[in-house]
C-alpha cells in the first residue's frame, strides 16, 4: 500500500522526501563499497558501520556522526603520502573499533575538529599516528598508537587530549606522546604507557599535562632516550597520580628550559633503573612536592623515589630549584653518581627524607648552591665555599 501511494504521489507531481532513514549506513569494502562515500553522504546524527579493509583517504566534514568497524575492520590509505582519515572542521565525531593505517597522518583534525576515539588502534603511518592541531581536541579511551614514522600522538596550536581508560603508544620513530604549542592533555581515571619509543612523552612549548585523580597512571618505560620530559616553559600537574619512568636510554624523568612538574595529594613518582639520572632539572626549571589534606582532600604523603640509576638520583643545575612542603618525601638509594647533586645557583629544600647508600656522596651543593634540610636522614653531606646550607645538618660549608 505504502508503494502504492508513493507512486500516486509521484504521478501526481508532488515531490516526495526520502526520509533520513534510507541513507545507507553500513558499509562491506569487501564488496567494494565506499567507505569515504557513505561518510560524505551522512547527516548529524548518523552511524556508519562498515567492514573489510577500505583502502581509500576518507574525510569527514560533518559533525556528530560516528564511524564504527566491525571485527578486523581496517581503513588504509591508498597512497603512503596520503592521510588516512581526516576530521576537517567537524565536531563530535566518534571514531570507534577499527584499525587505521599505511598513510601519511593516520588521524588528522584540523580547523577546530574534535574526535572521540574509542578502541582504535592507529598504526605504522609515515609521520604521525593521531595528529590534532589547529585548536581541535580528541577524547581518547582504550586505544592505542603503534611503530609510526615520527610521533605516535600529536597536539600542537593550542589543541587538547582528553585520556580515560588505557592508551598504549609503542615503537614510534620520535615521540610517543608530544604536546607542543600551548596544547594540554589531562588524564582521568587513566593509564598511559608509552614504551619502546626514541623518546617516551615530551610536553613542550608552554604546554601542559594533567593527572587529574589517583587513578591515574603514566608508565614510560624501556624508551631509547628519555621517559618523560618537559621542557620550553611547559609543565606537569600530577594530583594524586603515578607515574613510572625505568629502564629509559638516558634519564628517567628530564625538566629543561623554565619547566616545572608538581606533585600533589600523595602522589607517586618512581624512577629507577635508567642510564642516566632518575630526575634531571635544568635552566631555571622547578620540583615542587607537596601535600596539604585540608586543601587536597587526599590523606597521606606525597613520595618521589630514585634507585638504581646509572649516574645520579636527582641533578638540579643552572639556577634549578628542588621544593618541599607539608606532608612530602624523597627516598633515594642505590644510584652509581650521586644521590642529589646541585650545582651552579641552585637550590634544594629537603624535607623529611631519605638519602643513602649512593655510590658517591648522598648529596653534594657547588658553584653557589643552597641546601635547606629538615628532619631528613643523609648519609653522606658534600658543599664548597661558594654554597650556603642551613637545617639540622650539623655542617656549614665548606663540607668534605
Amino acid at each position: 500500500m505504502r508503494i502504492r501511494i508513493a507512486f500516486a504521489l509521484i504521478a501526481a507531481g508532488i515531490p516526495l522526501t526520502i526520509p533520513a532513514w534510507a541513507t545507507p549506513k553500513s558499509v562491506d569494502c569487501g564488496k567494494g563499497h565506499s567507505l569515504n562515500a557513505a561518510v560524505q553522504a551522512a547527516s548529524a546524527g548518523d552511524t556508519i558501520t562498515f567492514t573489510g579493509v577500505c583502502s581509500e583517504a576518507v574525510v569527514v566534514t560533518t559533525s556528530g556522526i560516528t564511524v564504527a568497524g566491525e571485527p578486523g575492520s581496517v581503513i588504509q590509505a591508498p597512497s603512503p603520502s596520503q592521510d588516512v582519515l581526516t576530521i576537517d572542521g567537524a565536531q563530535r565525531v566518534t571514531l570507534r573499533s577499527f584499525t587505521v593505517q599505511n598513510g601519511n597522518y593516520g588521524i588528522h583534525v584540523e580547523q577546530v575538529g574534535g574526535i572521540i576515539l574509542q578502541n582504535v588502534t592507529v598504526q605504522r603511518n609515515a609521520v604521525t599516528g593521531v595528529f590534532v592541531e589547529g585548536n581541535s581536541s580528541a577524547s581518547i579511551s582504550n586505544s592505542s598508537t603503534l611503530n609510526n614514522g615520527i610521533d605516535g600522538i600529536d597536539a600542537e596550536d593550542s589543541s587538547s587530549f582528553i585520556f580515560t581508560g588505557s592508551f598504549t603508544t609503542e615503537g614510534n620513530g620520535v615521540f610517543g606522546l608530544n604536546l607542543g604549542a600551548t596544547s594540554s592533555a589531562t588524564l582521568n581515571s587513566a593509564t598511559i604507557n608509552a614504551s619502546g619509543n626514541v623518546l617516551g612523552i615530551q610536553i613542550s612549548l608552554s604546554s601542559s599535562m594533567f593527572l587529574a585523580d589517583p587513578g591515574c597512571t603514566i608508565n614510560a618505560v624501556n624508551n631509547f632516550t628519555t621517559g618523560l620530559t618537559v621542557v620550553s616553559g611547559a609543565h606537569l600537574f600530577d594530583f594524586g597520580g603515578k607515574i613510572i619512568a625505568s629502564g629509559n636510554g638516558i634519564n628517567g624523568i628530564s625538566l629543561f628550559s623554565r619547566s616545572g612538574f608538581d606533585m600533589d595529594a600523595a602522589a607517586l613518582v618512581s624512577s629507577f633503573n635508567n642510564q642516566a639520572d632518575g630526575l634531571h632539572l635544568e635552566e631555571l626549571s622547578t620540583l615542587n612536592l607537596f601535600n596539604t589534606p585540608a586543601f587536597s582532600g587526599v590523606p597521606g604523603v606525597t613520595k618521589l623515589q630514585v634507585y638504581g640509576n646509572a649516574m645520579n638520583g636527582i641533578s638540579t643545575l643552572l639556577n634549578s630549584q628542588v621544593h618541599m612542603f607539608n606532608e612530602t618525601s624523597i627516598e633515594d638509594h642505590n644510584n652509581t653518581g650521586t644521590g642529589v647533586q646541585v650545582d651552579n645557583g641552585s637550590s634544594l629544600t629537603l624535607l623529611t627524607s631519605t638519602i643513602n647508600h649512593n655510590a658517591a656522596t648522598d648529596v653534594t651543593l657547588t658553584f653557589g648552591s643552597r641546601g635547606e634540610f629538615t628532619k631528613n636522614t643523609i648519609g653522606t653531606l658534600s658543599c664548597d665555599a661558594t654554597s650556603l646550607i642551613r637545617g639540622d645538618t650539623g655542617k656549614t660549608c665548606p663540607a668534605p
